[in-house]
């Protein structure tokens, strides 16, 4: 078994409530919140622009030049797909430029992104990418969850397609066979470190939908103000 399989199989049961997760699925039916969709976007955008700094981060862990050149690719196809799609969801949603420019990060992106840090400060490529890769992957896998769907909604719709398209699942699968390639490599030590990297951005992506629904902020409270129940 493939190790990334492994790492599929571990995590399916929180990949499964991310999928089944309300922000998801309202994002599906078309009865989210703009005002959520917005900071959603905000939150994602900070992450985003930390994550392609990680990506980075990990080409300098590289050893070879295939590895490089691959997370290369990953840096060219992101600014092309994600977030240049991204920006076409800012006016639906009234995103200037002034707004992302100064974007307080949430607990969720902030812990996020520090955990992808956290492992590019190992120096060890294979944690840097299995950290990374739940995002991409998970992605994914939500979009063909909802393939036979279409949201009444244009621009929720516009989303699911990103994840749905032949470029973004070529793009998935160089990333999941790199991972692989990098972990034959690896002592038993550095996978099970991967393992918990993998698995805790898994949570991550899971917290992320909750932090986008009810638009948490530091001191607790959800969009109305309230402390956020769990």
């Amino acid at each position: 078994m493939r190790f990334s399989e492994k790492l599929y199989a571990e995590n399916r049961e929180v990949w499964q409530k991310s999928k089944d997760h309300p922000f998801v699925k309202q994002l599906v039916d078309g009865s989210l919140d703009k005002a959520s969709f917005r900071y959603y976007l905000l939150q994602d955008h900070y992450y985003l622009t930390h994550y392609v700094k990680v990506i980075a981060l990990g080409i300098v862990c590289a050893e070879d030049n295939a590895a490089m050149t691959e997370l290369s690719k990953s840096l060219i196809s992101l600014e092309a797909s994600e977030l240049a799609m991204r920006e076409k969801f800012y006016p639906f949603v009234g995103i200037s430029e002034v707004d992302l420019a100064d974007i307080e990060p949430s607990p969720a992106a902030y812990h996020y992104t520090s955990h992808l840090y956290r492992t590019a400060g190992t120096r060890e490529l294979g944690r840097v990418l299995a950290g990374i890769l739940p995002c991409y992957w998970l992605y994914r896998e939500i979009g063909e969850a909802y393939q036979g769907c279409v949201s009444p909604e244009p621009v929720y719709q516009d989303w699911l397609a990103i994840y749905q398209s032949g470029e973004y699942a070529d793009g998935l699968k160089r990333q999941i066979d790199l991972l692989d390639r990098v972990a034959e490599q690896l002592p038993e030590a550095v996978l099970t470190e991967m393992r918990r990297d993998f698995r805790i951005s898994s949570y991550a992506e899971l917290a992320f939908w909750d932090m986008g629904l009810k638009r948490e902020n530091w001191d607790g409270s959800d969009k109305d103000g309230e402390l956020a129940t769990y």
